[in-house]
């Protein structure tokens, strides 16, 4: 399932306020940190700011036998594919983890308040690192067939006329069957290799119809 954006592996820590930081941090280092000694690479950490991870030992030892990139970070800083663990990560830095990682493997500790991973996860089937040995979850049949007809209509993000007509036709279908689970289907279509832009568009539909 992790193909979905060329993935050959994604795992997650949800966020959960019983975890503190360094532990949820701890899950996702150990498991990336074992990708680079089975793909024989170094890994690459994700951030949305430069100086998150001096704010926690674990990540502060990873940063330094690693790559650290950014959103905002150059491109002459070293982009490459490779092992990705991205911390917290926004829209926008979950899409820059994501292609960074093609190819590879992406480990994503939850920050629910900036972006929920939930419906990412379910999308990719990623490894619950707090649960390693339960089967990962998938979407439900109706949300995972909205989401492949969502797909198809991301080409301008959802800021054109048909493209936002067929995306509303399709959230209002949902939110007639009760089922219209907004963080769940602004991850999965993340996980499908939404642009961050698309994400957004598609979070202000939803929240057109079904307000919060």
């Amino acid at each position: 399932m992790v193909s979905t954006i060329s993935l050959a592996r994604a795992a997650w820590v949800p966020d959960d306020p019983e975890r503190d930081r360094e532990a949820a941090a701890g899950l996702a280092v150990a498991w990336v940190r074992q990708q680079c000694a089975e793909q024989q690479s170094s890994g690459i950490l994700v951030l949305k700011a430069f100086g998150v991870e001096r704010q926690i030992p674990l990540l502060r030892s990873f940063a330094a036998e690693h790559t650290v990139i950014t959103p905002g970070a150059p491109r002459s800083r070293g982009w490459r594919s490779g092992p990705v663990l991205a911390y917290a990560p926004d829209g926008t830095t979950l899409e820059l983890a994501a292609r960074l990682a093609r190819g590879s493997s992406l480990a994503a500790v939850e920050s629910a308040h900036r972006f929920p991973l939930r419906g990412w996860a379910h999308q990719l089937g990623a490894v619950d690192l707090s649960r390693p040995d339960e089967r990962p979850e998938g979407l439900r049949p109706e949300l995972a067939e909205a989401v492949d007809r969502l797909d198809l209509c991301t080409t301008n993000g959802f800021d054109d006329p048909f493209g936002k007509q067929q995306a509303q036709r399709i959230l209002r279908t949902l939110q007639g069957a009760g089922v219209l689970d907004r963080d769940v289907i602004l991850g999965a279509l993340a996980a499908r290799g939404a642009s961050e832009r698309a994400v957004r568009h598609l979070a202000k539909l939803i929240n057109e119809l079904d307000p919060q």
